[in-house]
């Protein structure tokens, strides 16, 4: 069977999550931090390279991703971000990474000033710290933690918020159609639900993850 196309305003939480999720390999299974991928042990090299380079070319850059033991990976999902900058311009631009889902990454720049430029590449999450994370936003998605404050004058309450409120009781519920936004609050103790104006998060405690997990993810 053909999968069912739903039209954007009408998808949930849970769809919109599954579709980004979809879009990224999968990677082996995560054994130890030494087969994960290291940006230390990565190599990234300019493919053909020319001489000169003119305003409006497009530079193209190879990742070569390796584990800590600096055994080339053969599969992607790690999350890469790259740009070229000129200090002395105050200029910078990032570029188009592409996952060729074999351990390798192609950047591209497309070059729009004229003079030196220098070129970084961060690699933010391993594939295996990017799967450990998918598995937190599927089974921990209330561990972030929104409140939201409510003013009327110089009278101030909070409450907390959120997208997914586990109750049955009635809610403060705020939802902007047009790009399908939804999300809501617990009612403050005497302030009506229009009067929110800020908010904020902080992360909860997460219990499901191991020590080499842990350890991981805090790098």
């Amino acid at each position: 069977m053909e999968p069912t196309e739903i039209p954007f305003g009408e998808r949930s939480i849970e769809d919109v999550m599954r579709s980004l999720w979809d879009e990224l390999p999968t990677p082996g299974n995560f054994r130890s931090i030494q087969n994960c991928s290291s940006g230390r042990h990565s190599v990234v090299e300019l493919e053909q390279p020319r001489a000169q380079y003119c305003v409006g070319d497009a530079l193209n850059v190879l990742v070569n991703t390796r584990d800590y033991r600096g055994t080339p990976k053969v599969y992607g999902g790690d999350l890469i971000l790259a740009r070229i900058h000129s200090p002395e311009l105050q200029a910078s631009a990032s570029g188009d990474v592409t996952d060729l889902r074999n351990g390798s990454y192609r950047v591209r720049f497309h070059l729009f000033w004229p003079g030196n430029v220098q070129v970084a590449v961060i690699l933010v999450h391993s594939s295996e710290a990017v799967q450990i994370l998918r598995r937190i936003s599927a089974h921990d998605y209330d561990r972030i933690i929104y409140t939201g404050t409510f003013y009327n004058g110089s009278k101030k309450e909070e409450s907390q918020c959120g997208v997914r409120l586990k109750t049955d009781k009635s809610l403060c519920e705020y939802r902007r159609k047009e790009d399908a936004e939804y999300y809501a609050c617990f009612p403050p103790a005497t302030l009506p639900c229009n009067t929110l104006r800020t908010m904020r998060s902080r992360n909860g405690p997460v219990s499901n993850l191991t020590r080499d997990e842990y350890q991981l993810l805090s790098q």
